[in-house]
């Protein structure tokens, strides 16, 4: 295996850890919670949409149009439906609360799907591929929050709450979402305007003696694409760490007597079962492999922060929720740096 591989590799996985590393020193700040909601309004409402809308903006024309948005549908749809369908068969017959059921079948199926994949995206994908596996996250997240704001209501109301939820309400937190609106103005100004490229010009310093002054010329190098301007590659790593640091800040181990109460061997099946038996359909399915890379990673995320407050406002098990959260994420960063070595041999 070259050297430079193992560079690069070593990394690309110490900046992801690095990241969710200052997220987990940040708990210790007075003040962490205030931050932790300024860095989340940051990562939902402006961020995560601004970074859509660069993505359309700089996306090849031919491959919005070869995509089969349905694939990537399909990859989401049985991503949750293989986790919660196994955790449902090995908790329907045991005697626990409907609340401690429900709670466990929204942790196991709704995963991380911004925060935890969209970082990992951007560290490993560069180019056409990055905007490939962005897109196709992107699309990964709608789909998802579109059952969440669905099914996720429906089983809220089935285990834990029984408060009605309109369906305006669904429908209008589903458009609302800032990712989403951002997804929607990518697309608009994409097909509108078209593909924004930027001109610039290599300068080359030429030494060249005519009487003692030196002379500059300046060459000029054509269009550059959004996506490789410096500008946008900072703003690209900022909004890296900031996803990663939400990840480490929401990260709280259990306690000592704390982690008899969760069945680890049962979430850790259906999360990541489930997420194993994706990632053997994806290899096979007739997308780019910046895509099939990104549905790979979203696939194998960890359970979303946000199922902490679902149980919470649905009256499900909220202790347990957190719990489950913590741990099948802690089981996530400790396979990633094999997972991501993977994924770079994959492009290789």
């Amino acid at each position: 295996m070259p050297i430079h591989y193992l560079a690069e590799l070593a990394i690309r996985v110490g900046i992801i850890y690095a990241g969710i590393f200052g997220g987990f020193l940040l708990q210790r700040v007075p003040k962490a919670d205030q931050i932790g909601k300024w860095l989340l309004f940051a990562g939902i409402n402006i961020l995560s949409p601004a970074l859509l809308i660069v993505i359309f903006l700089d996306m090849d024309t031919g491959s919005l149009t070869s995509i089969n948005w349905w694939f990537i549908a399909l990859v989401t749809t049985l991503g949750m439906a293989f986790s919660m369908i196994i955790d449902w068969i090995m908790i329907r017959k045991k005697n626990i609360p409907n609340q401690t059921k429900g709670a466990e079948i929204n942790t196991t199926g709704f995963m991380n799907a911004l925060f935890y994949p969209f970082p990992i995206i951007i560290g490993i994908l560069s180019g056409n591929m990055l905007a490939e596996g962005l897109l196709a996250a992107s699309i990964y997240l709608i789909v998802q929050t579109f059952y969440r704001n669905t099914l996720g209501v429906y089983l809220g109301l089935h285990y834990g709450s029984t408060e009605d939820r309109s369906i305006w309400k669904v429908i209008r937190g589903m458009f609302l979402f800032p990712p989403t609106i951002g997804m929607f103005i990518g697309l608009i100004l994409r097909f509108s305007i078209g593909q924004i490229t930027i001109g610039h010009h290599l300068v080359d310093y030429i030494s060249h003696s005519i009487s003692n002054l030196d002379m500059i010329s300046t060459i000029s190098v054509g269009p550059m694409s959004i996506g490789d301007h410096i500008a946008v590659s900072i703003f690209q790593d900022a909004s890296m760490v900031i996803m990663l640091a939400l990840v480490g800040l929401s990260f709280k181990l259990p306690k000592k007597n704390e982690w008899k109460e969760v069945a680890l061997f049962r979430n850790s099946f259906a999360r990541f079962g489930g997420g194993i038996l994706v990632v053997i359909i994806v290899i096979f399915l007739p997308i780019p492999l910046g895509m099939k890379i990104a549905m790979v990673i979203q696939s194998m995320a960890p359970p979303a922060v946000a199922n902490t407050a679902y149980s919470k406002y649905f009256n499900l098990d909220e202790v347990l929720t957190s719990r489950s959260i913590a741990l099948l994420t802690l089981i996530a960063l400790v396979f990633l740096p094999g997972e991501i070595a993977l994924l770079v041999w994959w492009m290789a």
